[in-house]
C-alpha cells in the first residue's frame, strides 16, 4: 500500500496583492473560499508575508470569533523564514517590524501594529521553516531555466537570449546567485554599461515578467506543496512549470441534481460556522475523497471510485447548508444540476497522470464552480484523439469558464504539472 501523502495546499488567495486579499469590501468572499479550501484540502498553507501582510486574514482573526477558531495546527500551517537554517523561525512579530523598517505595509498601521493577532497566530498553526538560500537557489535555478527556455528565445530571439543568459551568468557568479532586485532594476544598468540599453527598453516588461515567475512559484517549489492561485498568478506558474500536461480524453458529463439553489454556494459557504466544517471534515465522504486524491488513480476502476467520492461528498455539502438554512432551496418544480465533466491529462514526458473533474452548474449558464485534478500514475492506454479534437475540447472547456459572470459561488480549475497540482480559482478575476 502506498504511504499516504498530506495533502497540504500553498493557499495564495492570501496574497497581499489580490483585491480579494487587501479589499475590506470582499471580506466575505475571501471567508468563503478559505472555508472553501478547508473543505476539500487536509490542510492549508500561507506565507508568514502573507500572514503579516494580508488585510482581510488579519481584520477576520480580529473580528470574528468563529474565523479565529478556524486558525489551528490541524487546518492551517504557516511557512516562516528560519534566517540561519536551524528550525529556529522568526516570530510573525518580528517578520512585521522588518516589513515596517522596509516600509512594506498594506493596512492601517493601528492594526498592522498589532502583536496579539500575531502571536495567535504563531502560536496556534504548524510552523514550516524556509531559508533565505533554498529560496535564492530555486530563484537563481528557475531564472536560468525560464531564460533558457523556448518563450524566451520566442520573446527576445535567440542573439538577444544568449546575451541576456551571459549577463545573468556573470551576475550569479559576482553575488553567488540572482535577487529579484537586480532582474527588476540593476539589469538596467548593467545592459546600459555594455551598450544595449536599448534592449532593456524594448523588453523592460517582458524581463520582469519573466523574473516573477520563480518569485511568485518559489515557497511553493521549495517546500513542494500544492498551490492555489487566483488568474492573476497563472502566467506565472506556465512560466516556472514549462512542460504542460496534454488532453488526450475526455468523457461525457455525468449529471448530479441538487436541491441547493447553486447562486447562494459562496454566501453559503461563507456562513458555515467552525463546528459545521469540522462536521464536514470528519464525515466518511471527505475522508474517502481525500483518500483517492493521496492514493491516486491508476485504474479505470479507481477512477470510477474517485468520481463517485467527489459526488458524494459535494452532495453532502449541498444537503448540509439547506439543513442548516445556509443556502437557498430551488423549488419543487426544478431541481438544480451540477456537470462533472472528466477529463483526463498526461504530461508531455508521460510520467504524470491527472483525472479532472469540473463541476459546473447548469442554473448559472455552465459556471464552473469547481474542478479538481488527481496526480496519479500513467494509465497504460494510449489516445486516438487527434490533435485539432483535443485542441477544440481544451477551448470549450475554457468557453465555459471565461463565460461565466456570476460570482455566487466558488469556482476553480485544478492542473496538474509534474509533481505539483495547483488549484486555480477562477472566481477570482473580478475580485
Amino acid at each position: 500500500m502506498k504511504e499516504k501523502r498530506l495533502n497540504r495546499a500553498y493557499w495564495m488567495l492570501a496574497d497581499t496583492e489580490l483585491p480579494i486579499a487587501k479589499n475590506l469590501s470582499y471580506k466575505s468572499s475571501f471567508e468563503a473560499h478559505f472555508k472553501h479550501g478547508l473543505l476539500f484540502n487536509e490542510k492549508l498553507m500561507i506565507s508568514d508575508a502573507q500572514a503579516v501582510n494580508c488585510v482581510n486574514f488579519r481584520t477576520l482573526i480580529n473580528e470574528s470569533t468563529e474565523f479565529k477558531q478556524l486558525i489551528s495546527k490541524d487546518l492551517l500551517s504557516i511557512a516562516v523564514r528560519d534566517p540561519l537554517g536551524t528550525y529556529n523561525c522568526d516570530r510573525l512579530t518580528q517578520v512585521r517590524d522588518a516589513f515596517q523598517t522596509e516600509k512594506k505595509c498594506n493596512m492601517e498601521q493601528q492594526q498592522f501594529l498589532l502583536d496579539a493577532d500575531l502571536d495567535f497566530v504563531n502560536e496556534s498553526c504548524e510552523i514550516i521553516p524556509y531559508t533565505y538560500s533554498s529560496l535564492r537557489e530555486n530563484y537563481t535555478e528557475n531564472i536560468f531555466n525560464i531564460f533558457n527556455g523556448e518563450n524566451a528565445k520566442q520573446v527576445f530571439g535567440s542573439d538577444i537570449q544568449r546575451m541576456l543568459i551571459d549577463r545573468l551568468l556573470i551576475e550569479s557568479e559576482r553575488d553567488q546567485g540572482l535577487g529579484r532586485i537586480f532582474l527588476h532594476k540593476n539589469f538596467e544598468s548593467d545592459l546600459r554599461k555594455i551598450g544595449k540599453h536599448d534592449i532593456w527598453t524594448k523588453h523592460r516588461d517582458d524581463i520582469i515578467k519573466f523574473s516573477d515567475a520563480p518569485y511568485v512559484t518559489g515557497i511553493s517549489k521549495v517546500l513542494n506543496t500544492n498551490p492555489i492561485y487566483s488568474p492573476l498568478h497563472q502566467s506565472s506558474f506556465e512560466l516556472a512549470y514549462p512542460k504542460k500536461p496534454q488532453v488526450i480524453e475526455k468523457k461525457s458529463s455525468i449529471e448530479i441534481a441538487t436541491n441547493l439553489n447553486l447562486s447562494s454556494y459562496e454566501q453559503a459557504l461563507s456562513k458555515l460556522m467552525p463546528e459545521d466544517i469540522l462536521f464536514l471534515r470528519d464525515s466518511l465522504e471527505f475522508k474517502e475523497y481525500q483518500k483517492k486524491i493521496n492514493y491516486g488513480v491508476s485504474s479505470e476502476n479507481s477512477l470510477e471510485n474517485t468520481l463517485d467520492a467527489l459526488i458524494a461528498y459535494q452532495n453532502l455539502i449541498d444537503q448540509y447548508i439547506i439543513k442548516r438554512h445556509l443556502g437557498l432551496k430551488t423549488s419543487k418544480q426544478f431541481k438544480g444540476k451540477r456537470y462533472l465533466q472528466p477529463m483526463r491529462k498526461i504530461s508531455q514526458e508521460s510520467g504524470v497522470f491527472a483525472l479532472g473533474l469540473a463541476l459546473t452548474d447548469a442554473v448559472a449558464g455552465g459556471a464552473l464552480s469547481i474542478a479538481n485534478f488527481f496526480v496519479s500514475e500513467i494509465i497504460d492506454r494510449q489516445s486516438t484523439m487527434t490533435e485539432q479534437k483535443m485542441i477544440r475540447e481544451k477551448y470549450k472547456l475554457q468557453t465555459t469558464i471565461e463565460n461565466s459572470a456570476d460570482n455566487d459561488k466558488i469556482k476553480a480549475q485544478h492542473f496538474s504539472k509534474d509533481d505539483v497540482n495547483e488549484t486555480i480559482y477562477t472566481s477570482l478575476d473580478k475580485f
